[in-house]
């Protein structure tokens, strides 16, 4: 999808409704920050939206320019209505919408890093795929996402906020100094499905586990209680052995093997 896709949906959505401000929010939303974007970003055909003006508006547009409507056989993509307090997004998002004017219509684009929220929210594999576009183009910044996950999101429920904070963790293990993804690390962290990640702390710690992973300047060991740690061996001289129970000791930085 690009801009003069949006711009066409949306101009449509005007003529029917005489409404020209629209809030885009969900996959498309990067389309605020950078067009083209990514692909994987990019790749969805129904458009979330509602009036800025009358959100409950947008069901009535949809249905002459949503799913299955001539709009969509002509067009191959259609307008998805959304209600504003649906997503679970941090406090704030109003504010930070991309404002990009479109022909006669203008679109309020959700900032990408508050869509990152929902995407974590949502956790399914796709929105899994956008968020590692995300990541690896720079558009996504992983800080802001997670300081935003901890301390500004209404969550519905707490198991709502542990899978947010889960998946950004699972992100983060897997990032390199350069912001993009260590593939096969993240490939793998998808396929064991962690409850728990973390980083070691390499200050004054002991980490007891099998050795369940180990590649470039990574080590994965999985806790008696099941949490995986991400340990950083680009400096170790002695490597732990694929299979095998260590205890992984760190002082002041120093780390000893056993």
């Amino acid at each position: 999808m690009r801009l003069e896709e949006i711009q066409v949906a949306l101009e449509a959505a005007a003529d029917i409704s005489n409404h020209h401000e629209f809030v885009i929010a969900g996959s498309l939303s990067v389309l605020g920050y950078v067009d083209p974007p990514p692909e994987m970003m990019s790749m969805s055909i129904d458009i979330d939206f509602y009036p800025l003006r009358d959100p409950g508006r947008a069901l009535e547009i949809s249905t002459a320019l949503g799913e299955d409507s001539d709009f969509h056989e002509r067009n191959g993509y259609y307008l998805d209505p959304i209600h504003p307090e649906l997503p679970v997004l941090p406090q704030g998002w109003r504010e930070r919408l991309v404002e990009v004017r479109l022909g006669k219509v203008t679109a309020y684009f959700l900032n990408v890093n508050d869509t990152a929220i929902s995407k974590y929210a949502r956790s399914a594999d796709h929105d899994f795929r956008w968020l590692e576009a995300g990541y690896d183009a720079g558009i996504l910044r992983i800080d802001m996402i997670e300081a935003s996950a901890r301390f500004t999101v209404d969550y519905p429920e707490e198991k709502d906020k542990k899978k947010i904070i889960a998946g950004i963790a699972l992100h983060r293990a897997a990032m390199k100094p350069d912001g993009k993804l260590a593939k096969e690390l993240l490939a793998f962290l998808h396929h064991a499905k962690p409850e728990e990640i973390v980083s070691a702390d390499i200050d004054d710690t002991i980490y007891s586990g099998k050795i369940i992973w180990t590649g470039e300047q990574r080590a994965v060991q999985r806790m008696d209680n099941g949490t995986l740690v991400i340990h950083a061996t680009e400096a170790w001289t002695t490597m732990p052995e694929l299979s095998q129970y260590h205890h992984i000791r760190y002082t002041d930085g120093e780390m000893t093997l056993e």
